[in-house]
């Protein structure tokens, strides 16, 4: 699966080496799935969305990457970024619905809006890649699909699946948590998450701060 991305880029070969990137259970690459909601919202059961964050120190060009989900035979593309520039610090939201919909309770605005988004509610099991499945390297993963989700909540409270290391594996449970905290939502949503919320900025003077693994607990959901 690797041999294509690995032949174009030397670089993408020496890092995957070093850190154990592109196999399940090592360190995941420079952008990682930060957080989640796979339950819906109040508005619609569909109103589910991604966040991505480049922990790394060099802006991503995220054109080509892909999002998959299930696992084995089952695994399928579900988006397709075509176009994305992700500067290091900062956060990729995709979302099913733009944040006007009225099926949606967001009130950050998406970077990407994908009707195909669509997050199970047991056996989730989610991959990033930077290119198609078929030849682009495994940059992260999200939960192992087997049972419930790692973290959030479905029901009348719903939360988001929050990643609490950005630097482990994201398909160990210990990896997650479900958010405490509220940002990005439309005024009177009962959600909990932050969705397009960069660390540092759920403040009341939202200044944006850069911080890595060590804080992101903190800053996130509110540990």
């Amino acid at each position: 699966m690797l041999t294509q991305a690995l032949r174009s880029s030397p670089w993408l070969a020496g890092w995957l080496i070093l850190t154990g990137a592109g196999s399940a259970g090592g360190e995941p690459g420079p952008v990682v799935v930060s957080e989640l909601m796979w339950a819906g919202s109040s508005a619609s059961s569909s109103d589910e969305w991604i966040e991505l964050y480049n922990r790394g120190s060099d802006t991503v060009n995220l054109a080509g990457w892909t999002i998959t989900r299930g696992d084995g035979e089952d695994e399928s593309l579900m988006v397709l970024i075509e176009s994305g520039q992700l500067p290091p610090g900062e956060i990729f939201l995709i979302s099913n619905y733009g944040h006007e919909d009225e099926r949606s309770r967001l009130s950050a605005a998406p970077s990407l809006v994908d009707p195909q988004v669509s997050l199970p509610n047991s056996k989730l099991r989610l991959r990033l890649y930077d290119g198609p499945p078929e030849s682009g390297a495994l940059i992260d993963l999200v939960d192992d699909g087997k049972g419930a989700p790692f973290a959030g909540l479905s029901g009348d409270m719903k939360a988001a699946m929050v990643r609490t290391d950005l630097e482990a594996p994201g398909d160990e449970k210990s990896s997650w948590t479900t958010a405490t905290a509220a940002s990005g939502w439309d005024p009177g949503a009962t959600e909990l998450g932050t969705p397009g919320t960069m660390p540092g900025e759920q403040s009341s003077t939202e200044i944006p701060t850069h911080v890595w693994a060590v804080a992101w607990g903190t800053i996130k959901h509110g540990l």
